[in-house]
């Protein structure tokens, strides 16, 4: 955990495992009603039963950006509705197996706008506790309407999750939004494609180590109408390495061991290792900040009020 770090945690850290299943898919079809949609559904349930025979105990298992339905210019004909039989019939397979599920999807929340891109948790009582809607679509070719918050949820093992998708961490305000209220696993769901694998890696990793949480990135593999979608799913630990990976271009069903409480120990015991207390209280070891340090007012982005 603290290899290349100086300032490793001193006393001792109890914390529980969060065994996390990612599967690296491709859509059963790309639907073009929302009839279609179902294949998908079925497909990834079959993707569940192979997970919980091959990883018994797992509790988690988090799927890539719209593994429902696609994003492709079909997408706003087939988008389901957060009460509709897909979602059900993924609520009974969470209750049956006792797992959670991140389920990417585009739904049509019937609110005036158009659809949007979506992470659902489904815990394993099969109820929703979260909806994340994506709050910067890739401009300009991402026609979802933008959500306006990124959440935070009590989740399995001492797990607070929080739920990204894809274009949303190319912007560090995002994933420093979520570790400020207090996320120590940060889910990011994508249909990240060829030729940004190097942008992929660096910013899981650095939205890993700058807010020192385990970063779980989800991707797509196959080619869609446009792109062609590289895998290369990730975790990351707080350290910002990479502690497991799948392949480029292959469906893939991987597990991860996460322990959500070094990140909690980082923010109360490290010397050094969190990096958002150390951000806002600049120079507090010298003499005159009497161990406080100066605010992070000298940035001038955060001081912008909005136009």
């Amino acid at each position: 955990m603290n290899v290349g770090n100086c300032f490793p945690l001193p006393g001792k850290i109890e914390t529980e495992c969060l065994s996390v299943v990612l599967f690296q898919m491709s859509l059963a079809v790309v639907p073009k009603s929302k009839e279609e949609v179902m294949k998908n559904v079925d497909k990834l349930i079959e993707w569940i039963e192979r997970a919980v025979t091959g990883y018994p105990g797992l509790d988690m298992i988090v799927t890539p950006e719209a593994s429902l339905n696609g994003v492709g210019p079909h997408a706003s004909l087939c988008c389901i509705s957060l009460e509709g039989p897909e979602l059900a019939l993924l609520k009974e397979t969470c209750k049956e197996y006792q797992i959670w599920l991140v389920v990417g999807a585009c739904v049509d929340e019937e609110d005036g706008n158009f659809y949007k891109n979506c992470g659902i948790t489904i815990n394993d009582r099969g109820e929703i506790v979260d909806v994340y809607r994506k709050v910067t679509p890739w401009n300009p070719v991402e026609p979802t309407s933008p959500g306006d918050e990124i959440n935070v949820f009590a989740g399995p093992k001492g797990a607070r999750i929080a739920t990204i998708i894809c274009s949303d961490g190319d912007y560090q305000d995002n994933w420093r939004e979520a570790a400020t209220k207090g996320a120590n696993v940060v889910l990011r769901l994508t249909t990240y494609m060829t030729p940004f694998e190097n942008a992929y890696e660096i910013t899981n990793r650095a939205g890993a180590y700058f807010n020192k949480v385990y970063v779980v990135a989800v991707n797509n593999s196959e080619m869609d109408d446009c792109y062609s979608l590289f895998g290369r799913s990730m975790v990351v630990n707080p350290e910002g390495d990479i502690i497991t990976q799948a392949p480029v271009g292959l469906p893939y069903i991987f597990k991860a061991d996460l322990y959500p409480g070094i990140c909690d120990a980082i923010q109360k015991q490290a010397y050094m290792g969190d990096l958002i207390w150390l951000g806002n209280h600049r120079g507090a070891a010298s003499p005159d900040m009497f161990g406080i340090g100066k605010d992070k007012q000298m940035y001038q982005y955060l001081r912008q009020e909005e136009n």
